[in-house]
């Protein structure tokens, strides 16, 4: 099983890009339709199988976010400028659960599909519904998935939910 860990990760995977006069660091493995994965450095704080399952299904990429920034939302965005991707699937764990829900109202039309993957109880998993700004920016579909909720049940949501090949709507 292939994973996104910084070990166990081929070194072929790790790349850098520059963008705004600093260089951010990223792994990527898989092929298809871009997907982001935000975490805290040197966290695991996915499921060991989602690794696999969505390297096989997307091209998965992780950047390795600085220990000291204080707009995550903000280093996002220019990381995605910066690789060149516009419409992105985005799955963030906490502590990067509220950076991605700032970055999906700020700057919708970066982002295709959202998960947010925080620490919490189960009952609440599978919370589903859409993100719309008060600014002309697309809706972008929103899926919670709580940490504590066993692979078995979570992979066929986040299967099921990053599938969709919706087009946004504007809002506005």
């Amino acid at each position: 099983m292939q994973s996104l860990t910084p070990l166990a990760h081929p070194a072929g995977t790790l790349a850098e890009v520059r963008a705004h006069d600093q260089v951010m660091r990223y792994r990527r493995a898989g092929a298809g339709r871009p997907l982001v994965m935000l975490h805290p450095a040197g966290a695991d704080p996915f499921w060991p199988e989602l690794d696999a399952d969505l390297v096989s299904r997307f091209r998965v990429i992780t950047p390795e976010l600085p220990a000291d920034c204080d707009d995550v939302a903000a280093w996002v965005t220019d990381f995605l400028e910066g690789i060149g991707l516009n419409r992105v699937l985005l799955v963030a764990a906490d502590p990067c659960c509220l950076p991605a829900l700032e970055l999906v109202l700020l700057n919708g039309c970066q982002v295709e599909r959202l998960v947010l993957v925080p620490a919490g109880a189960v009952g609440e998993t599978g919370l589903d519904g859409t993100l719309a700004s008060t600014f002309a920016s697309p809706s972008v579909p929103l899926l919670v998935v709580r940490r504590g909720l066993s692979a078995a049940d979570a992979l066929p949501l986040l299967r099921q939910f990053l599938a969709h090949d919706r087009q946004p709507t504007p809002v506005g």
